[in-house]
């Protein structure tokens, strides 16, 4: 393209007309959009072979556009702009499939990217491959459409790759007709849409107006009020409606479904060669458009944009770019990046399905041709088609795919086994050692110790457990098809590590009360708010979750295979419950490595269920550190509001800490940062009727160049109690501590409905929770990232009462069901608020959920801010008769006591910073050594404390804190040897290190050794993580793989030889890339021992470690 400007007496000078944007490479024949500036709008356009369509003029972009039709005949162009006296040039290159498919150099990158890079593509296909895996889930239904049309129609069905594709419409003011009326019906994708035929129409669901009011792939530009000519309509106020571009996306998404459904009739339903040939034109349809843009990468979709964005004249020419491969990364190809892999596994199945018949018809050919293709026969069917496959394998190499952990190994595996390729050797390692995957350590590195993925519960959590189960039954199908190419030595199993069995029984061991499971990030877990918009029946009258849940999600062919894989008798038992439809009963599940806990009655399911998370994870996380989520009698009391509306909502609304039931402390910048923090299990005490957590977290941050993570000075003290009442009633108590910062919270949206109090004194008062003299909406009235959310927290009342006071929530829903809660005391100072909480995208009117949320606020005053509630939710009526706070002198220390109807009476007694034998004096006369007592019904418990009393009602607790240390370990096994620990049984937990890092461990076995040592079998595995050593410096070690160091995960654990006794303490860690881990180490002499390539693990513990043991209990 020829410059914009010219260079005259030393400076510049824009020319007065130019073409800012033109195709450096097209298909022949196809149409485009060449925009021209000129000073006056009337410039005309000179294009020898090329037809002229259309043209229009936009005053808005200070442009004319013409849209133009490529010669059929391939060669070089020139294109000529005329206007205001001047005259400007680009070159545009018309190129023939064939043209295109032929390899070649541009920009020092070899074209088109397709694997094997550089040379021709030779087929090796002999036999068919993917017909013994399970059949597609697709919608074999929708199969009957396509099969009814004729080629014509099949082929017009995949729009052109020219025209743009995005992800959102508009995210801001949603319809041109209604507004933001339509986000009630969502955030993402509201518009209603006809795939069969194409007609990129786009329909209002709140009002019903349709758009745009032309088609651009049948050539048709600008008819109408609404034209959309593929780069958006923009209204009289310049906003951007993208209906023609997310169509396209769209579209493109239903066209694979429809490859998918002819895929699983053919399978399914027996194989008919009328459907097969339909099946083939959609191959040979797709191939050419994918053939197609792996030589012209501008067409390709790009990258994706969380809220609507024009394009600059046109799509960017990455292969322009300095590194042209480098910008290929994360921009797809036909597809988004991240649908790229199972794109490819959609096709490769449907290719291996036809092959017998796509290898030797001539039909099929004919038929092709006559919709444009040159075919010279079947083979050459067969190398479009394969080529195609190979393009989108060459997207993953590229790092085009960007998909979601371990989806691109899962759709390169599938590709080549469908290929039936034994010179994939230079595919394989990379997936092992440099892709995304990193599959020689994706079994170790990219799950928690207890099996969890580093994402948000629920979708994406189960991308990583699914696609672990996926990936390795892929190549053990791989392994068959070539046993002395892809050897296990050489590429091993993704499934010898302990953990893998964890990773099979993480997505059922966080479900609640058997209907739904512990969410949080970004998910759709039933009852959150996002499920309730989405699924919720408003009109039921009820808000019991009538399916049950046996699992957070986890494909039935991939627990399958986990309970072969891994020959687990608890994941055996997890499938049996599944395929009988019986719940197992759980019991309280600890996941110390996330940082997950949810305690439960008994039961099968229980009857509730509390779940806290005091971890964090890398993806899709919100700042929800301590969120504390409840149900009970099969319904939702207290949950996440789960997935954002969109992207453009999530950190205004559902990922911010005022929308969780959590606490919180300001830092003096107004929180800049947009992470939470890390926390770890204290102590816990677990008996019938009554469960107890202890836990604290801090805030982190990210250094200055991300180059390890520091606490902030703000920390928190949590305990919650899973009280059983009478009947199947229960109670939450929640007692929270803040200290450091500049002003505490604790924040709650309670059950969805509204909040009643006739005994606090609540009044009403202007503005939002963030200012009061400010409107909905206005966050700029919010002092930084930590109060955004509270700038749409609405219809506000406060009270200043710190006594004791009770409330209750009314379900929207259903009127007989209440969540009540009981403030038994708050520290001086404090100031509650109520508020409505609504989705923030739209009219609180127009938002699906209606909360009405109670926040505490007070500012730090260089002390602890104490809020003590109790929560009991009740379907038929309340159990409690009395919540009542048990106050102390101490600081931090306060008890409960709560009395039910039936005269049940339960007493909890907390002094969070109390030494073993340290006395606390409670102002009911109570007197704890220790941390933690509780007595139910007359029965004395206690964790960590020596002693009890009352009256006359003494209890002494010996060993009540024992601390040995680690004198062996055996990782495989996960046991260690531990001495000077007496009493300790199978069930109890222990803490390793608990002055510094301080996991908590379950006890599996005891096993006594004499002399005062026991080996402990723990229940999960104590290595982190495992890499190769890059780079070693005085203080630090560079690791080549990715180990999660996010908010200090590694601060305090140790960096061991893996086939060695020598190890380093590390004091710091960061991941600077998606693939390397930097260490900063204690002085030891492991540095002096490695070398470059060395192989080492992270782990938890080493011998001589202290071991911490609390015994919990009745005395």
């Amino acid at each position: 393209m020829s410059a914009q400007s010219e260079i005259e007496e030393g400076r510049e000078v824009m020319s007065k007309v130019s073409i800012p944007w033109c195709p450096r490479v097209i298909l022949a024949g196809r149409a485009f959009r060449l925009p021209v500036v000129d000073e006056d709008g009337s410039a005309t356009v000179e294009a020898e072979g090329f037809e002229q369509i259309v043209s229009r003029l936009s005053e808005r972009d200070g442009a004319s556009y013409h849209y133009l039709r490529a010669p059929e005949k391939s060669g070089d162009y020139l294109l000529r702009a005329s206007g205001s006296g001047e005259t400007c040039k680009a070159s545009i290159q018309v190129r023939t499939l064939d043209d295109l498919r032929e390899s070649h150099t541009y920009n020092g990158a070899e074209w088109p990217r397709r694997w094997p890079v550089g040379g021709a593509y030779r087929s090796a296909k002999s036999r068919q491959t993917l017909q013994d895996d399970r059949e597609l889930v697709g919608n074999s239904s929708a199969a009957d459409w396509w099969i009814a049309q004729t080629d014509e129609v099949l082929w017009a069905q995949l729009p052109p790759a020219e025209l743009p594709k995005a992800h959102f419409c508009n995210a801001h003011q949603g319809c041109p007709s209604c507004g933001t009326e339509i986000f009630r019906f969502n955030g993402f994708y509201p518009w209603k849409r006809s795939h069969t035929p194409c007609d990129f129409k786009s329909e209002c669901p709140s009002c019903g107006s349709i758009y745009p009011t032309n088609n651009p792939a049948e050539g048709d530009f600008l008819a109408g009020e609404f034209a959309d000519d593929g780069f958006g309509y923009f209204d009289d106020e310049g906003h951007l409606f993208l209906f023609a571009a997310t169509y396209h996306r769209d579209q493109c998404r239903a066209y694979a479904g429809a490859i998918r459904a002819l895929t699983d009739r053919l399978r399914g339903g027996g194989f008919n060669e009328d459907i097969a040939r339909k099946l083939g034109m959609l191959l040979l349809r797709y191939s050419q458009e994918e053939c197609y843009v792996a030589s012209a990468p501008q067409f390709r979709y790009g990258p994706s944009r969380s809220v609507e964005e024009a394009w600059k004249w046109g799509q960017p020419d990455w292969a322009q770019e300095d590194d042209p491969v480098a910008a290929l990364a994360r921009k797809g190809s036909l597809r988004y990046s991240i649908d790229t892999p199972k794109l490819g596994e959609i096709l490769s199945t449907a290719y291996d399905t036809i092959w017998p018949l796509l290898k030797e018809d001539q039909e099929l050919v004919s038929r092709a041709n006559t919709q444009g293709l040159d075919l010279g026969g079947p083979e050459d069917a067969v190398g479009l088609v394969e080529e195609m496959l190979a393009s989108l394998l060459q997207v993953i190499l590229d790092r085009g795919a960007g998909s979601n952990l371990p989806r691109e190994s899962v759709g390169a595996l599938v590709i080549l086994r469908g290929l039936d390729r034994a010179d994939a050797g230079s595919v394989m390692d990379w997936l092992y050692d440099e892709g995304p995957d990193t599959l020689r350590v994706f079994g170790t590195n990219d799950f928690f110790p207890d099996g969890t993925p580093p994402e948000s519960t629920g979708g994406y959590n189960s991308i990583h457990t699914n696609g672990l189960f996926e990936v390795e039954y892929n190549l053990r199908k791989f392994r068959s098809q070539h046993p002395d190419v892809y050897t296990e030595e050489e590429y091993p199993s993704l499934v010898r590590d302990p953990r893998i069995k964890k990773v099979g029984r993480q997505p059922h061991e966080i479900t609640m009360v058997g209907k739904s499971y512990f969410q949080f990030g970004d998910g759709h877990a039933p009852g959150t708010g996002a499920w309730l918009a989405s699924h919720g029946d408003k009109d039921s009258g009820s808000i019991f979750l009538d399916e049950d849940c046996f699992h957070a999600p986890f494909q039935g062919e991939n627990l399958d295979r986990a309970a072969e894989f891994t020959g687990d008798p608890v994941v055996n038992e997890i499938h049996e419950s599944v395929r009988s439809g019986k719940h197992r009963e759980i019991g309280t599940t600890i996941h110390d490595g996330v940082g997950i806990a949810v305690l439960r009655t008994s039961g099968a399911p229980e009857r509730a269920a509390v779940g806290i998370v005091y971890g964090d994870t890398t993806g899709h996380r919100h700042r929800d550190l301590l969120d504390v989520q409840l149900f009970a009698y099969g319904r939702p009391f207290i949950t996440d509001l789960g997935y954002p509306q969109s992207w453009a909502s999530r950190p205004l609304w559902e990922d911010h800490w005022a929308t969780h039931n959590t606490a919180w402390g300001d830092l003096p910048e107004g929180g800049k940062q947009r992470v939470a923090g890390r926390g770890r299990l204290i102590r816990s005490l677990l008996v019938d009727g009554l469960q107890i957590l202890e836990v604290e977290a801090d805030r982190w941050a990210p250094r200055e160049g991300e180059s390890g993570w520091d606490k902030l000075g703000v920390s928190f003290r949590r305990l919650i109690a899973l009280v059983e009442t009478d009947g199947e009633g229960v109670a939450l108590v929640d007692l929270s501590r803040v200290t450091g910062g500049t002003e505490h919270w604790r924040a709650c949206r309670g059950l969805e409905g509204e909040f009643q109090s006739d005994s606090s004194g609540f009044t009403a008062r202007s503005g939002t929770v963030a200012d009061p003299e400010g409107s909905r909406g206005e966050t700029d009235s919010a002092t930084g990232r930590d109060h955004l959310a509270m700038a749409y927290m609405d219809d506000v009342a406060t009270t200043s009462r710190t006594d004791a006071w009770s409330g209750s929530w009314q379900s929207r829903v259903e009127k007989g069901v209440h969540l009540d809660l009981h403030q038994l005391s708050t520290s001086a100072g404090s100031e509650v608020i109520t508020a409505r909480c609504t989705a923030v995208m739209g009219t609180p009117e127009a938002s699906n959920y209606h909360y009405r949320g109670v926040l505490w606020r007070r500012k730090a005053e260089r002390d602890t801010t104490c809020v003590d509630l109790v929560f009991e939710p009740h379907v038929d009526g309340a159990s409690l008769t009395l919540a009542k706070g048990i106050a102390s002198e101490s600081v931090g220390a306060s008890g409960v006591e709560l009395v039910t109807k039936a005269g049940k009476q339960i007493s909890i007694y907390w002094s969070p910073s109390a030494g073993t034998d340290e006395e606390t004096r409670f102002d009911d006369g109570t007197q704890v050594r220790g941390p933690l007592a509780a007595v139910l019904q007359g029965s004395v418990l206690a964790v960590g404390s020596s002693s009890y009393h009352r009256g006359d009602v003494s209890a002494d607790f010996p060993n009540a804190r024992q601390s040995g240390k680690i004198a062996d370990i055996d990782r495989n096994s996960c046991s260690i040897v531990v001495t000077e620990i007496e009493g300790i049984r199978e069930g109890d937990r222990i803490a390793i290190n608990p002055s510094g890092r301080g996991h908590n461990y379950g006890v599996l076995a005891v096993e006594d050794e004499g002399s005062g040592t026991s080996r402990l079998t723990l229940d999960v595995t104590s290595v982190l993580g495992r890499a190769n050593v890059i780079s070693i410096g005085e203080s630090k070690v560079e690791l080549g793989f990715n180990i999660m160091s996010r908010t200090g995960n590694l601060v305090g654990t140790r960096v061991q030889q893996e086939n060695g006794e020598l190890w380093a303490g590390i004091i710091g860690a960061s991941n600077p890339g998606r693939d390397q881990t930097v260490l900063e180490v204690e002085e030891s002499g492991l540095s002096d021992s490695l070398s470059i390539g060395d192989w080492v693990q992270v782990v938890d513990h080493v011998v001589g470690d202290e071991v911490l043991f609390e015994r919990s209990g009745p005395a």
